[in-house]
């Protein structure tokens, strides 16, 4: 038998939810002097929780691709 390596990872989701995770922080100290970054319309609580909610996706598909691979072994 031989050992299948295939590893499934999704970079692209946890690099935008740092991003989101970076502009909420940015976002709020901007807020804390009474400005606000262009082009966003939305609290940075909504950035957080957009972040929060890709991570978790992240971290689900990681787990479940691990669980698969640890059930074929």
């Amino acid at each position: 038998m031989s050992k299948n390596n295939e590893v499934l990872t999704v970079p692209w989701l946890l690099a935008i939810a740092f991003l989101l995770l970076a502009a909420a922080m940015f976002e709020k100290g901007l807020n804390l002097f009474g400005m606000s970054m262009p082009l966003v319309a939305v609290y940075p609580r909504q950035l957080l929780d957009w972040a929060v909610a890709i991570a978790t996706f992240e971290i689900a598909l990681t787990l479940r691709q691990l669980f698969e691979a640890r059930n074929r072994e």
